[in-house]
């Protein structure tokens, strides 16, 4: 599960109570995107746009957390990742993998002891005309 580690502002960030989508479980500390149907896992290598913060309320909405620039994560990693690497997430949102072809999260520190790397998610601007 993805855990702050720690935040370059001097503010609480915002949690907001969004609905999840159609019947999806949601975990603690997910990676998730939202799209009209409600919050869902993040893909891979896509940069996800909220982390879910806790369970399930009364009206059916989850505490989430956006991903911003400024945080990073704590998170277990299903393969080692190297330090300096953009690496992708685990199909359960949850983890990172040691993959870097398209990586959405950087990895800044790796604690072999714990089985965390410590990171931040990078910021992707594609070109439309489908360039880097």
């Amino acid at each position: 599960m993805f855990k702050i580690y720690n935040a370059n502002v001097a503010d609480t960030e915002v949690i907001e109570y969004l609905p999840g989508k159609n019947l999806e479980a949601i975990t603690l500390g997910e990676a998730l995107t939202i799209s009209d149907q409600g919050l869902t896992k993040c893909a891979a290598t896509d940069r996800p746009q909220y982390i879910c913060r806790g369970p399930v309320n009364e009206d059916g909405l989850y505490p989430v957390g956006s991903v911003m620039e400024s945080t990073r994560y704590e998170v277990p990693y299903q393969a080692k990742p190297t330090v300096g690497t953009k690496v992708t997430l685990h199909t359960d949102a949850l983890q990172v993998t040691a993959t870097a072809t398209n990586g959405v999260f950087l990895v800044e520190r790796v604690d072999e002891v714990k089985g965390t790397a410590i990171g931040h998610f990078v910021w992707s601007f594609k070109d439309p005309a489908g360039g880097p």
